[in-house]
């Protein structure tokens, strides 16, 4: 197809859509004797790097609505890897906190993250790596 009209130099999307989905991939196959989905290990994440904190603040740093997390917090729960208590400063809102099952699985799953990022650098070398982090963390925060 040829046009006179601007497009795409990198096609970024189709890029990324594709680097993702090998990722979640690997994931989904390493993630499976635990019964866990990437997108579960992705918000135990959240409350990996840090528990206690609230449902709007855990749907924040996930990057997720306040719908979605409710839900992706109601199946942890019944999963009983993380718990939901009244904040005692604030009883409307409810704080999550991780169970001993779930700290006891952050190991080998944070294990199946360091090894993926491994890969990853092994392949890009280390400076690209490099690149490629600040880049993603660029795009996250992008207004667009």
């Amino acid at each position: 197809m040829r046009t006179n009209e601007a497009h795409p130099r990198y096609f970024i999307c189709s890029l990324a859509t594709r680097a993702v989905r090998r990722m979640v991939a690997y994931y989904s196959r390493s993630l499976e004797p635990l019964g866990l989905t990437a997108q579960q290990v992705m918000a135990l994440g959240v409350l990996w790097q840090q528990d206690g904190i609230s449902l709007g603040e855990f749907a924040r740093r996930a990057g997720m609505g306040k719908a979605a997390a409710v839900a992706m917090i109601r199946r942890l729960d019944r999963m009983d890897l993380v718990t939901k208590t009244p904040d005692p400063a604030d009883g409307r809102l409810n704080v999550l906190n991780l169970t001993r099952k779930a700290r006891g699985i952050a190991p080998e799953v944070l294990s199946l993250g360091a090894a993926l990022e491994k890969n990853i650098e092994q392949a890009v070398g280390k400076q690209d790596m490099d690149a490629m982090i600040r880049g993603l963390k660029a795009i996250r925060d992008l207004e667009i």
